[in-house]
């Protein structure tokens, strides 16, 4: 049987338009957002204490940036060719294009995936799920839980149906 291209979902372009006018404010390198995975890293570090860390969906590289500064060795992935060759020189040796849903290379201290899985189709979003609790034990997971209306969110979930997922 062939698929109606009328009711696939198209696939999201997360492109220079998309980073510019789609994540609320400008998704470039700045203060605040530099700040915030700060913030984050410094968290991560104090709550958790990796050596290493793996960022699914890691975008622009922010947060594997904030925490290789705090001495954990962070890498990342992220669907984004776009996104990945925007990554700070320092840090793109440690970011690579790749899809959530894959398995990841490796094992790790945690896993970090942040405003991801929202933008995948369920049966994709599985598939991530059980590439982050194969790599590792402890994983930091958000996602918006009501934002319907952004164009790329195909999956919204309340935190009880994450929770049961990752469960």
């Amino acid at each position: 049987m062939i698929d109606d291209p009328a009711s696939t979902p198209p696939v999201p372009t997360f492109d220079a338009d998309y980073y510019a006018h789609g994540c609320g404010r400008p998704y470039v390198r700045d203060d605040v957002w530099m700040a915030f995975f700060g913030r984050v890293a410094d968290r991560i570090v104090a709550d958790i204490a990796p050596r290493t860390a793996m960022d699914v969906g890691c975008a622009l590289g922010f947060l594997v940036e904030a925490l290789r500064e705090r001495d954990v060795d962070a890498r990342g992935i992220d669907l984004s060719t776009y996104a990945i060759q925007q990554a700070h020189p320092d840090v793109a040796p440690y970011v690579a294009v790749a899809s959530a849903a894959d398995p990841l290379p490796g094992r790790y201290d945690v896993v970090t995936c942040i405003e991801v899985l929202e933008h995948m189709p369920p049966d994709a979003a599985d598939r991530a799920i059980d590439a982050m609790t194969a790599a590792a034990d402890d994983i930091l997971f958000s996602s918006s839980p009501t934002d319907h209306s952004e164009p790329t969110h195909v999956n919204v979930q309340p935190p009880e149906a994450w929770a049961a997922a990752f469960a």
